[in-house]
């Protein structure tokens, strides 16, 4: 039996923690631009905008560069995106623009995108396939680790230097969701916390990129005869949809996260300091992690249909809790949400590729590009929160579940019908 590759696997590992641990970074920097920039909830989500625009950019691009320059030669070119997505924040510091910012998160972002595009197929290849769902638990494992941990550290390393350059009264100002002016000398001292981390994160890339130039991974090739076009994968009608259950549900998932310090430090909600609401941002993630262990043995017993539909009803009742009530019990309520999502994109994905057979690889890649729903979602609430309130802007994730209710119950019945 073909023996699994320990040394590209331990790379490949700590490659996926590197994705978990920067994407997860975005919910620390959300508060961190809005108060340094005086953003209104709308404006700050531009940061999830651009990041996940990026795959809507970037995904079927990556497929082409890996198709045609190779898998570990696409490694290696995202691994240098990412570097120098992360080096563009020294500058963006330096002068603090948030428009830079923007513009250096979506690079980085690109990177990340071909590098999800580019590192899935090793996880399946570097060893044995019967064993492939352990290695994909293993990488995945990694993500969600660092999806918890990194809020940790971006709070102690950012919200911890915002707080000794804004008074508490200003902070309490802006978590309310008003516009506070800020001298010269704060905005410059709060941007600066940001350029050793970022510088950091490019070193680690740059590290990862050495160590994959290095080790010998298998040569990943695909017989792409008869695979078809995306616009006969968009043809069937249960992909259609599964592509926009995707564009929701990536919303859906950031939204807590995103959303979760800015809640919390309301004071018509609970009206705590934003380092200490930064600790329920890693709860929500460890409530996610917890549900993708449970859905190992969950998922032999009930369909993708039945779990959908199920976490989506908790999911509702979850929000309805975390609008209508207020101080930890409205914030656990929204942490223990992250549990209802933890396996939607699972289910959804099995729903909306089922029997598709020789377009998978083709329905793969609209999905991929749904994930932009992530930025657009969340600016949609921000705008909602700007004009209506944070709490309104929550209920928004309501007619989200409800989609994926219809979508449960509609998929199947949808295979392999055309349109």
């Amino acid at each position: 039996m073909k023996k699994t590759n320990i040394v590209a696997m331990s790379a490949l590992t700590f490659l996926f923690f590197s994705f978990g641990f920067v994407t997860a970074m975005n919910n620390i920097l959300i508060p961190y631009m809005k108060s340094l920039f005086s953003l209104s909830d709308s404006q700050s989500m531009f940061i999830n905008l651009v990041w996940y625009g990026a795959y809507a950019v970037g995904s079927i691009p990556a497929s082409s560069i890996t198709e045609r320059w190779g898998y570990k030669r696409g490694v290696l070119i995202g691994l240098l995106v990412c570097a120098l997505g992360g080096a563009l924040y020294y500058p963006a510091a330096a002068v603090v623009s948030y428009s830079f910012f923007l513009v250096a998160t979506f690079v980085l972002a690109l990177g990340i995108t071909l590098l999800q595009v580019a590192a899935n197929p090793y996880v399946v290849e570097v060893g044995p396939h019967e064993r492939t769902s352990v290695r994909m638990n293993i990488v995945g494992t990694a993500s969600s680790s660092a999806s918890m941990i990194a809020p940790i550290i971006g709070s102690a390393l950012f919200l911890g230097a915002m707080s000794q350059w804004i008074s508490p009264e200003q902070q309490k100002a802006i978590s309310d969701g008003a516009s506070v002016s800020l001298t010269t000398a704060q905005t410059n001292g709060i941007a600066s916390a940001l350029q050793m981390p970022y510088l950091t994160i490019v070193a680690a890339f740059v590290t990862i990129g050495i160590i994959f130039s290095l080790i010998k991974l298998p040569t990943i090739t695909h017989n792409n005869q008869g695979e078809g076009t995306i616009a006969q994968a968009w043809q069937h009608k249960h992909l259609r949809f599964g592509v926009l259950a995707i564009f929701f549900y990536v919303g859906l998932e950031i939204a807590a996260p995103s959303f979760m310090i800015r809640y919390a430090t309301d004071s018509q909600v609970w009206g705590i300091d934003a380092s200490e609401a930064a600790k329920y941002v890693t709860l929500y993630f460890a409530a996610m992690l917890v549900g993708r262990f449970a859905g190992i043995f969950v998922m032999r017993r009930i369909t993708d249909r039945q779990s959908l539909t199920f976490d989506s009803i908790c999911g509702i009742a979850l929000v309805a809790v975390a609008i209508l009530c207020k101080g930890p019990v409205a914030i656990i309520a929204l942490v223990a949400s992250g549990y209802c999502q933890s396996k939607m994109w699972g289910n959804i994905f099995a729903l909306g590729t089922k029997g598709l057979d020789n377009l998978t690889n083709r329905a793969t890649s609209l999905m991929l590009t749904a994930i932009a729903g992530g930025g657009v979602i969340t600016v949609l609430m921000g705008l909602v929160a700007d004009y209506a309130g944070i709490k309104t802007a929550i209920a928004m994730v309501i007619p989200i579940y409800l989609y994926m209710i219809w979508y449960a119950t509609k998929a199947e019945l949808m295979t392999n019908q055309k349109a």
